[in-house]
């Protein structure tokens, strides 16, 4: 009988170690840079060993510039503490938060009025869920809004938006199989430029899954300043962190 061999979990080439995550739905190989410097190789199942090594040598160069950015960013701020008077993000502006009684907010622990984040003072450790649900649900409306501004435009047709945690340095995914565009909440911590470049950047995905000159071309087609957007999202798109 042969022994079918398990698929390798990490992958090392030129002393840099990938961690090699397997997907039955994928149909080439990613590679990822996170901003702490985890780095991750996305493959199909079956795919042999020496095909992702070759696939990474072919990408080192962008992993190290990836890198040597990530480096010059310094480390991500800390998280916030959600303490009367820290300043919290949104949209590209930060807001002095307020602590208040329960009793100033009966239906939302969490608000935004008068220039000020307002917060019931006695959620204790629950501060941080209440702000992503506050976030989230921002988050919902305003890309709703700009993916039905920006589709006609981009001449694409999702067939939904979703918002959730896509984890470090994912502010959008785009499903061609499905054609749902994914959001991450956090994308409302950033200037509405921003915001409307990923929106972009997502539906150009549509209609061209890579990144070649065609794709270029349409989001260029909507957005003219695109490379400027792109450069403050990849210089200062962890700026904020919650």
């Amino acid at each position: 009988m042969k022994l079918r061999r398990a698929p390798i979990e990490s992958l090392e080439v030129d002393d840099l170690v990938f961690a090699v995550r397997w997907s039955r739905r994928r149909r080439t190989i990613g590679i990822s840079v996170a901003r702490e410097g985890g780095l991750r190789v996305l493959a199909p199942v079956g795919v042999p060993a020496r095909k992702l090594e070759s696939a990474v040598r072919a990408k080192l160069p962008w992993v190290h510039r990836k890198l040597a950015e990530f480096e010059s960013l310094g480390p991500p701020p800390p998280r916030p503490r959600f303490v009367d008077g820290e300043r919290l993000p949104y949209l590209g502006r930060t807001f002095r938060l307020a602590l208040v009684d329960a009793a100033e907010r009966p239906n939302a622990p969490v608000a935004l009025r008068r220039g000020r984040f307002e917060m019931a003072r006695d959620l204790d450790g629950e501060a941080r869920a209440a702000f992503v649900r506050w976030y989230t649900e921002r988050a919902r409306a305003r890309l709703g809004a700009r993916v039905a501004r920006y589709a006609p435009l981009v001449g694409a047709t999702p067939a939904g938006v979703v918002v959730r945690d896509l984890g470090v340095r994912r502010w959008g995914v785009c499903d061609g199989r499905t054609r749902v565009v994914s959001f991450h909440w956090e994308l409302v911590l950033q200037p509405p430029a921003i915001v409307d470049y990923v929106v972009v950047h997502e539906l150009a995905h549509l209609l061209e899954p890579n990144h070649g000159p065609r794709f270029w071309r349409r989001v260029a087609a909507v957005m003219p300043d695109w490379k400027r957007r792109r450069g403050a999202l990849s210089g200062g798109g962890h700026r904020h962190t919650i």
